[in-house]
């Protein structure tokens, strides 16, 4: 599984935040389906690219997890 951290600032705009999560093989952002675990000490993103079927892992800092804990409670999800 692939690793990374996210580059994104906690003030960024959700289009930024989602294009940081984008599949690093196909570079899609739109489709990819999301599962965080937010709390602990090493918040995530565990991502899934339903068109190339790659799965990777996002770090996020805490200020960033918090970031994107706000929009995906926006977004419903």
């Amino acid at each position: 599984m692939i690793t990374d951290v996210a580059r994104f600032l906690p003030d960024d705009p959700d289009e930024l935040v989602i294009a940081a999560l984008a599949c690093p093989l196909c570079l899609r952002s739109e489709e990819v389906h999301f599962t965080a675990a937010l709390e602990g000490y090493d918040p995530r993103v565990e991502c899934e690219c339903p068109s190339c079927l790659e799965r990777w892992q996002v770090y996020l800092n805490p200020e960033q997890a918090l970031r994107f804990g706000l929009l995906t409670a926006r977004a419903g999800g």
